[in-house]
């Protein structure tokens, strides 16, 4: 088991969106960078299909167009930004056009590197999910550094934050995920003055389609304890549940009263854009908490070779 080493925040790269009144993602960004003095990136990325070359306008009338559009969503940043650095925050700001605009803000993330996206979340419609139309979902997958997708829930002033471990690596996933979910988990709760809990599911589905298989809690407790050593937590920071996943963990997260949710998303490939089985993706609009999507290491490699303009 690797020694705790302490998540860092020194950039934080927020999503603005121009046409919403409320700034779930900023003002949560606000907090974390007065508490870990980090500096904030607000960018807008945008996309009318009207702007278009040809759509209704000639070439070089939609490119001056675009122009436009995209200085006028540059200029609302900055007016945002002169009001949070007199508040002492360093702030910088970007506008995008692109089309699907999860991809150009994948490439802002390759060329940024912040240590955190944070984007707001709304509510998503079962067909929209299955279609994988929400910039969001496309996010979950591919953003290759922590991405925090916010809702209307605000922060106590001690969060709780909850990550989903999985002591026995099932799924692919990689040894040392369940290290990373507690390290980001650790630092936040740390930064914010909150605390830590690690969540795992054992439910198995039942062979034969009538009971579900009997699990041995003691087993996961066994192989998690090097876990809760390594970054200095209690045995009770742990719960192990057998009951199924999308059930049980938005149940304890409510019980807990709990601000945040620390989950990995593993996908097969960085190309495999119809893999929707994942937990991740079934917990997200199940949750009422803030989610906080950690990749594996070696991820950001994956998305540079596969090149955001193929995801």
């Amino acid at each position: 088991m690797p020694e705790a080493n302490m998540f860092r925040l020194s950039k934080i790269l927020v999503v603005i969106e121009p046409e919403q009144d409320d700034q779930l993602a900023l003002d949560k960004a606000i907090r974390l960078a007065r508490v870990s003095g980090a500096s904030l990136e607000l960018v807008i990325c945008d996309h009318n299909a009207y702007l278009d070359d040809g759509f209704y306008f000639d070439p070089p009338q939609a490119r001056l167009l675009r122009q436009e559009h995209v200085e006028r969503n540059r200029l609302l940043l900055e007016d945002m930004a002169k009001v949070i650095r007199q508040q002492g925050f360093a702030v910088t700001v970007d506008a995008l056009w692109g089309n699907p605009s999860y991809q150009k803000l994948i490439e802002k993330v390759l060329s940024s590197k912040p240590d955190l996206l944070i984007q707001s979340t709304r509510h998503h419609e079962k067909i929209a999910r299955l279609l994988l139309s929400h910039q969001d979902w496309q996010l979950l997958r591919y953003c290759p550094c922590p991405l925090l997708l916010v809702k209307d829930l605000a922060w106590p002033e001690h969060p709780l934050l909850v990550a989903a471990v999985d002591p026995v690596h099932s799924n692919d996933k990689p040894a040392d995920l369940d290290h990373q979910l507690t390290d980001v988990a650790h630092s936040l709760a740390k930064l914010t003055g909150g605390d830590v809990r690690l969540f795992h599911s054992c439910y198995q589905a039942p062979v034969s389609g009538v009971y579900p298989l009997v699990v041995d809690k003691a087993l996961y407790r066994e192989k998690t304890a090097g876990l809760l050593a390594a970054f200095s937590l209690p045995e009770d920071a742990l719960c192990i549940s057998d009951e199924i996943v999308t059930q049980a963990l938005p149940a304890y997260l409510k019980q807990q009263q709990a601000s945040v949710l620390v989950m990995g998303a593993v996908s097969r490939s960085a190309l495999d854009r119809f893999f929707v089985g994942s937990t991740a993706e079934k917990l997200l609009d199940r949750v009422d908490q803030d989610v906080l999507v950690v990749k594996p290491a070696g991820f950001t490699d994956t998305v540079k070779k596969a090149r955001p303009e193929n995801l």
